[in-house]
């Protein structure tokens, strides 16, 4: 019983402190010197470098890219962080690869009975297998694949799967959030001993099957699962015909492997076996680096809990004629932005916890740099991190006669889009709120705060890899415009004077949240990205 009071009362007084004002206005705001080390000038000094076409548009697996690194770990040298990386550089080795499965060689054949059924690659399955594969296993369907003792859950429970073929049925997203990647999907199967695993996606998925394939049809660039997770089996993507007949060895419609369910699906061994085939065509490309670094934090023990500083440093590629996307506002003017809070965070009182700054590599590549360093080898383990202040396109403003319909979403000199603040945690959005009132005092536009909005900004940044393991984060973009992803990205359209003062309030914030007494509240669940 006095557990039971104890606990509630804990909970009351928890919900207290976000229903009420979290006092942020009471917090001590950095010291002045500090807030003065970010400069527009400076601003503008590290991005006429970083966004100049020598530099070739730093896409991720050039030279340029390999040189912005450099740049930028020196820096972070010179203001006395120390490298993050598990070889204690700065540079976290990321593995790219480029491939594409030879689907004339690549083919399904399921056998039940006397009944042989053939699918080809693309049509009936995709894949990204990592390598080439020739193997013949029984087939065992587990559910929706989950394997977490540490939540008290395991579809693998009582089953044998070793050296067979496992069957997933569609996830319920949203509930499968909780997971860790060896918790789940390929992950766990790998962890049981499978020799391959055929994954169902949902049908609001399928719905575009024929795109995916076509694309999936291509030479694709991502990374290295070989490298990723160690070990690595073949991991097929059923299409509707594959999952008609996987569907029919379970006396089931298609629909009860497609539609996730509050009741998960009973696992079950098939009376049928497959045969793989996997022939793939992979060639190594150039290393690629996320850039990370380490402040160490003042107090003895909260210096053990972090609080993240991001951008990504990468754009796109030079064209074969040589014209170059410097990418000064996408996202030269995060990379500078992190680069100059970080400066500043090393002027004055170090904070109470420690700051990682990361500049991922191959966000335009599909946020490559941050899966790799939250869901495979973290510099840092993800329970440790406190939250993510996420810098992303923040350099532009509209003027008063701007009226360019490709601008009309660019905010002007006194606006910014905040996304996510509130997706977490409750108060670190009211801190937030109650730190840019007593700065720079921006307007806060909301408009793309809905993750549901249909351009989806709150999944398109590298935040979105931390705040689905359940980490806070805030999102800064000041709007798309007349030169995103286009070659008149450059440094004279940049306001280093708004920059300036995005970054004062950027600082102030990861400030007194570094300085809490108390770790940031998390009151809600992290939202899956729609598929």
């Amino acid at each position: 019983m006095k557990q039971f009071l104890l606990r509630r009362a804990v909970a009351i007084a928890a919900i207290a402190s976000i229903a009420l004002p979290v006092g942020a206005s009471n917090l001590p705001l950095p010291a002045p010197e500090a807030t003065a080390a970010i400069t527009a000038r400076d601003l503008k000094r590290h991005l006429s470098f970083l966004a100049s076409d020598e530099l070739g548009g730093r896409y991720t697996l050039s030279s340029g890219n390999r040189i912005a690194a450099r740049y930028i770990a020196s820096q972070l040298e010179f203001y006395g962080f120390h490298g993050a990386a598990r070889d204690g550089s700065f540079f976290q080795k990321v593995p790219i690869v480029t491939q594409k499965i030879d689907s004339g060689s690549t083919g399904l054949t399921i056998a039940s009975g006397e009944t042989k059924q053939s699918f080809k690659y693309a049509d009936d399955f995709i894949s990204s297998a990592p390598r080439d594969a020739a193997l013949t296993g029984e087939l065992i369907f587990v559910g929706q694949g989950i394997s977490s003792p540490r939540t008290g859950r395991d579809d693998y429970a009582g089953l044998d799967v070793t050296n067979k073929i496992v069957v997933l049925a569609a996830p319920d997203e949203r509930a499968q959030a909780k997971y860790e990647t060896a918790e789940k999907g390929e992950g766990a199967a790998i962890k049981h001993g499978a020799a391959a695993v055929i994954l169902t996606p949902s049908s609001a998925f399928l719905s575009a099957w024929s795109q995916i394939k076509f694309y999936e049809s291509r030479e694709q660039t991502g990374l290295d699962r070989r490298s990723v997770h160690g070990k690595s089996v073949p991991a097929l993507l059923a299409g509707p015909p594959l999952i008609k007949s996987l569907a029919a060895l379970l006396g089931k419609e298609a629909g009860y492997l497609t539609n996730p369910s509050a009741k998960p699906p009973e696992p079950l061994k098939l009376a049928a076996r497959a045969d793989i085939k996997m022939k793939v065509e992979a060639k190594p490309n150039p290393q690629a680096q996320n850039v990370a670094g380490i402040l160490e934090g003042a107090d003895p023990k909260l210096k053990n809990e972090y609080v993240v500083f991001s951008a990504h440093y990468d754009h796109l590629e030079t064209t074969p004629k040589g014209e170059v996307y410097n990418g000064a506002d996408d996202d030269g003017s995060g990379t500078v932005s992190v680069l100059e809070i970080a400066h500043a965070l090393a002027v004055g009182p170090r904070p109470k916890r420690s700051i990682l700054v990361v500049f991922h590599t191959g966000e335009e590549m599909g946020l490559l740099g941050s899966e790799y360093n939250t869901d495979y080898e973290p510099v840092v383990p993800l329970e440790k991190l406190v939250a993510d202040f996420n810098i992303d396109m923040v350099g532009r403003s509209r003027t008063v006669d701007n009226l360019d319909v490709r601008d009309k979403e660019l905010t002007d000199k006194d606006s910014l889009y905040i996304i996510g603040a509130d997706k977490l945690s409750t108060e670190l959005n009211k801190l937030s709120e109650q730190t840019n009132a007593d700065t720079s005092r921006m307007r806060f536009d909301l408009t793309y705060n809905d993750e549901n909005h249909p351009q989806h900004f709150y999944y398109r940044s590298d935040h979105y890899n931390y705040a689905k393991h359940g980490i806070p984060i805030i999102f800064y973009f000041t709007g798309v415009h007349r030169d995103y992803h286009r070659t008149t990205d450059d440094v004279d359209k940049i306001d280093f004077e708004k920059m300036e003062r995005i970054d004062r309030m950027i600082f102030a914030t990861g400030w007194r949240v570094a300085n809490l007494d108390h770790r940031l509240v998390v009151d809600k669940k992290p939202a899956p990205a729609p598929q």
